[in-house]
């Protein structure tokens, strides 16, 4: 029978980084950080609450787990570990003994359980939507765990668990309306920072390192090697002014010429890392004419050079695989390359078109059976990255015998109801990446989303694209426990999109992240990418883990 068992002790080394040695580390030091809210702060840390600051959750409230999606790992956190029934239909939770809230009150499984079960009574605390992907109970078999029971098999679910922070339950639950209420004014959390009393302002506020966090470092003592955080906020005017002069450690602003306006002035400490968000891929109507057709696709793909377009755009967009894949899960198409992948060749574009049928009329556009290659392109109104990236496109294709009209239409109504309808031929269009390709591909192409023309798909992400040999690959991963077997699986879907390209990935969003060595060093970069650095959510607290003082 195959091992169902997930137990992956939480070793710090694994979360931070690994080359860190214990004498090499100096302690203290407040970090400057901006927080994503511009201009005057309003003090807020209810983690239910959608204006909550960013250091709610995470420095204050943690999950049981924490899913690294620049890495893939799953890393144990509250939970010391967790395991999968044999069938599959049940997870179960061993919780740590040894975390206390910070007001000294022991973590116990009846917090787990008072969160979650938050949830099941009022939708709207239901924060990561468990309880929306079939969990019937919970309940505690014993003292230290907690097991969900689910209606199907879906192991793609234990993704969710690093998005439910737990909050106390001799707190909370004296709190008549959780989702409103706003005298958290000093959290009581498990995290790994205390918020400073009397520190808040309406443009900053200080956070101090939690003395008796339980996570301890190489050094022998609680992490972080930080003495804590202090957030300033700014504007999208003034960040590039302050950073440049010093003033933060850590932004996520974006910053327009930013070799110019921040790097320039110091270059050994100014740095700056833009690893990819969300896929913007331009989106083809894979049941309009002329893009049920796979040749017209494939030339269109060889006819754009996505690092002109982004070079043009100067958003600090990332170009994208042919596969739509993030660069750190591009080893899925590694044996696809050969066969399937695509590079700019407009030369190649036109053979392409040819070879399918098409000619040249005398407006230099390409036809067949008397039906033009002319269509409007559309993107939303006023977002000027893509509109200047659609005007490249319509030279890119204008070169290769394709008319593609630059059509601008207001967002959300109509363009977001028209991806939804199906009422376009081409147009811009995102897909949430999510945390790994499964999550991606699911969401982009997969048949439970799609719908006929005239008809709401599930999601405004797909190009009315099925095909099922996908559909199989993507379902059967969720059965699977074993990382390898949903890699194999994965590579199904990642080839079969390679060769039919229902559309083209273009580029991925940026995630804005602006550092200063000066102070301190260990920030994650292009070549230790070991962590998202968003200053949202748990994902910030790898970085706070890692760095330390100069």
């Amino acid at each position: 029978m195959k091992k169902r068992l997930l137990f992956v002790m939480l070793i710090v080394c694994l979360i931070v980084s690994s080359t860190l040695m214990a004498q090499d580390i100096k302690r203290g030091g407040y970090v400057k950080m901006t927080p994503m809210k511009q201009g005057v702060l309003v003090q807020n840390f209810n983690p239910f609450s959608p204006n909550a600051l960013e250091a709610t959750v995470g420095l204050f409230y943690e999950t049981l787990i924490y899913y690294n999606p620049m890495t893939g790992i799953i890393s144990p956190w509250l939970a010391q570990s967790y395991q999968w029934a044999d069938d599959l239909l049940s997870l179960t939770f061993t919780l740590r003994d040894d975390v206390y809230w910070n007001d000294g009150t022991p973590f116990t499984i009846a917090d787990v359980l008072f969160t979650v079960n938050l949830g099941k009574e009022n939708q709207a605390l239901d924060y990561s939507g468990i309880w929306n992907q079939g969990l019937k109970k919970v309940e505690a078999p014993a003292y230290n765990q907690v097991t969900f029971h689910f209606e199907e098999v879906n192991t793609t679910l234990i993704e969710y668990f690093s998005s439910i922070f737990i909050i106390p339950a001799h707190i909370w639950s004296k709190v008549d309306d959780p989702l409103t209420w706003t005298g958290n004014t000093h959290p009581v959390g498990t995290g790994p920072f205390i918020y400073r009393d009397g520190s808040f302002t309406e443009l900053s506020y200080i956070v101090d390192s939690n003395p008796d966090y339980w996570q301890i470092a190489e050094d022998g003592k609680p992490l972080p090697y930080i003495a804590g955080i202090e957030y300033i906020s700014t504007t999208n005017e003034q960040v590039g002014f302050k950073l440049a002069n010093d003033e933060y450690d850590w932004a996520g602003y974006f910053v327009a010429n930013i070799d110019e306006v921040y790097v320039k002035s110091d270059p050994e400490h100014h740095k700056y890392w833009l690893p990819a968000g969300n896929l913007v891929f331009l989106n083809l109507n894979n049941l309009k004419e002329p893009f049920y057709d796979p040749e017209v696709r494939r030339a269109i793909a060889y006819a754009m050079d996505s690092v002109e377009i982004c070079r043009i755009m100067a958003s600090g967009a990332v170009p994208a695989h042919i596969a739509g894949l993030q660069a750190q899960f591009e080893y899925l198409a590694q044996p696809f390359e050969d066969e399937y992948g695509v590079e700019y060749d407009p030369d190649y574009a036109t053979i392409i078109l040819e070879d399918a049928g098409y000619k040249l009329n005398n407006k230099g556009i390409y036809e067949k059976d008397g039906v033009e290659l002319s269509f409007k392109l559309y993107t939303p109104t006023g977002w000027t990255d893509w509109v200047m990236g659609c005007e490249v496109i319509s030279s890119q294709l204008k070169e290769v015998g394709i008319e593609a009209i630059l059509t601008q239409a207001a967002w959300p109504t109509p363009y977001k109801d028209n991806l939804y309808n199906g009422d376009y031929r081409m147009c811009m269009g995102i897909a949430v990446t999510g945390t790994n390709p499964h999550y991606q591909y699911t969401h982009w192409m997969h048949s439970d989303n799609w719908a006929p023309l005239g008809e709401n798909a599930a999601n405004y992400y797909g190009m009315r694209y099925q095909n099922k040999s996908i559909d199989k690959v993507l379902d059967q991963y969720k059965r699977e426990t074993e990382k390898a077997v949903q890699d194999e699986l994965m590579m199904v879907a990642v080839e079969q999109f390679m060769k039919d390209i229902p559309s083209v990935p273009l580029f991925f969003n940026p995630v804005w992240f602006e550092y200063n060595t000066l102070r301190f060093v260990g920030w994650p970069d292009a070549d230790n990418p070991y962590a998202m650095p968003r200053p949202g959510g748990m994902h910030k607290l790898p970085v706070l883990f890692n760095i330390h003082l100069r």
